[in-house]
């Protein structure tokens, strides 16, 4: 599975200490927030953070500060991992490890701590979610999945992780990734609830896709008309100099776009300046649109319950008319062929 925002953060606990800085509270009601670097007569010589990369030097009258909040580095350290539970849905072993290393750092550096009983509760409880995950279990809906309960539903509640990471792209605004991945939950996952679900959604997406694409196509001209005046414009060694930059970036795209329909990818990378990858996306996104339209997103036919019942029948001694039968029903359900190989593998275990 792919890393989610949540375990992106964590690198920073896990590879970084936390930075000790005070509250200093002035007259005006302002607040500072930094360190006293040394202090002369009647002023603080503060080292002041201005940005996440950026230091400064700030002198502050003694007078005008009304009062000094010492940072307890404890306290801020575990509001960090305070933050680690409960953990978010689909998270990997590795991002389960990397989770328990940080509270391992806060109770390793902060023995004494008031937060030591909140934090070993938080270590136990990412302790007991990874030893799960690694047994094949899952993490859906804010509930652990195990792995027994997973294995009979595995065809209803992949099809739920992979809308999940479906509907993440589009919040991302990453669409293009998403209808790809669509294309493929769309293949292998049309008779579960999850794809009456997204569909909707996804319509969405292409009408977007689609209406952009349509708006680059009719100002295309226009664009590269006035790229040309502004090249016109330039003195000659500038000139030159952007127009390699564009000769190559158009070289570029038409690669991408060349390997792309050598490789049978339906959702090309558009480009603004890249006529036929507008095109593509306009035509086949009308096209997608015309199909999606044809196809029921309230179950006439339920997979997922089709395999529930092959696999229960399989893994409680059914005998081989029962089981025959039921994989039959699984295959006319359209549960996907590698479903379908593994429900006819345990069958055949089971005889």
């Amino acid at each position: 599975m792919k890393p989610n925002p949540a375990a992106a953060a964590l690198c920073l606990l896990t590879f970084s200490l936390p930075c000790l800085a005070d509250t200093f509270t002035l007259k005006d009601g302002t607040s500072l927030e930094g360190t006293i670097l040394s202090e002369a007569g009647d002023t603080y010589v503060l080292e002041v953070q201005i940005t996440k990369s950026i230091k400064d030097e700030r002198k502050v009258l003694k007078t005008d500060v009304v009062k000094i909040d010492h940072e307890q580095p404890d306290i801020k350290a575990f509001a960090a991992i305070e933050k680690l539970v409960p953990t978010p849905d689909l998270m990997t072993v590795d991002e389960y490890l990397q989770q328990m290393a940080a509270v391992e750092k806060f109770l390793k550096n902060f023995r004494a701590s008031n937060n030591v009983k909140a934090a070993k509760a938080i270590f136990e409880t990412l302790k007991a979610e990874c030893n799960q995950v690694s047994e094949g279990g899952v993490k859906l809906n804010g509930k652990i999945i195990s792995p027994s309960e997973y294995q009979a539903n595995a065809y209803d509640l992949d099809a739920k992780v992979e809308e999940a990471k479906i509907r993440g792209l589009v919040y991302r605004y990453q669409f293009l990734e998403a209808l790809r991945e669509f294309a493929i939950f769309d293949r292998d996952y049309r008779t579960t609830v999850s794809f009456g679900a997204i569909a909707p959604l996804m319509r969405q997406v292409i009408q977007s896709q689609i209406a952009e694409a349509r708006q680059s196509l009719l100002t295309l001209d226009a664009r590269v008309k006035e790229r040309q005046v502004g090249l016109q414009r330039m003195d000659p060694e500038n000139r030159s100099g952007t127009e390699n930059a564009i000769k190559d970036e158009t070289a570029e795209i038409e690669a991408r776009y060349k390997a792309e329909k050598d490789a049978k990818q339906s959702w090309v990378t558009t480009s603004p300046f890249h006529k036929a990858s507008l095109e593509d996306t306009v035509k086949y996104g009308e096209l997608e649109l015309a199909r999606l339209s044809t196809i029921k997103t309230v179950l006439g036919v339920d997979g997922g319950k089709a395999y529930r019942e092959a696999w229960s029948i399989i893994h409680k001694g059914g005998n081989p008319t029962a089981i025959t039968a039921a994989l039959a029903a699984a295959k006319a359900a359209a549960v996907a062929p590698r479903y379908l190989a593994d429900l006819d593998a345990a069958s055949k275990i089971k005889k």
